[in-house]
C-alpha cells in the first residue's frame, strides 16, 4: 500500500507529520527534523506499507519505497526543504 505523509513545520525543531490513506487521516507524529519524521515513519510503517508520497508544506518529493526512506532520509529532507525554497511565495 501506498500512503500519504505530510510533513508541516509547528515552530523551528518542531514537525509534525501526517498519515493518510485517501482523505482518511490515519495518525500523526512529531519530530524535531523532517529527517526525523521521515525515518520514524520508515521505521514503524502501517503493515503492508509499500511506501509514500511525501508532502513538506506544499511541495512533493515523490513516492518513495520503505528501504529509501530508511537509508536516506536525510538525503530525502534535504530534497524536500531545497524544493520548498524554490517554490514558496
Amino acid at each position: 500500500m501506498l500512503f500519504t505523509l505530510h510533513i508541516v513545520k509547528l515552530e523551528p525543531g518542531h514537525y509534525r507529520a501526517h498519515v493518510m490513506e485517501g482523505h482518511a487521516h490515519l495518525g500523526d507524529c512529531e519530530a524535531d527534523s523532517i529527517s526525523a519524521a521521515i525515518q520514524l515513519m520508515a521505521e514503524n510503517p502501517l503493515p503492508e506499507t509499500a511506501g509514500f508520497h511525501i508532502w513538506y508544506e506544499g511541495v512533493c518529493a515523490g513516492t518513495t519505497p520503505i528501504a529509501d526512506m530508511r537509508s536516506d532520509h536525510e538525503g530525502l529532507a534535504e530534497r524536500l526543504v531545497a524544493l520548498h525554497s524554490r517554490f514558496k511565495a
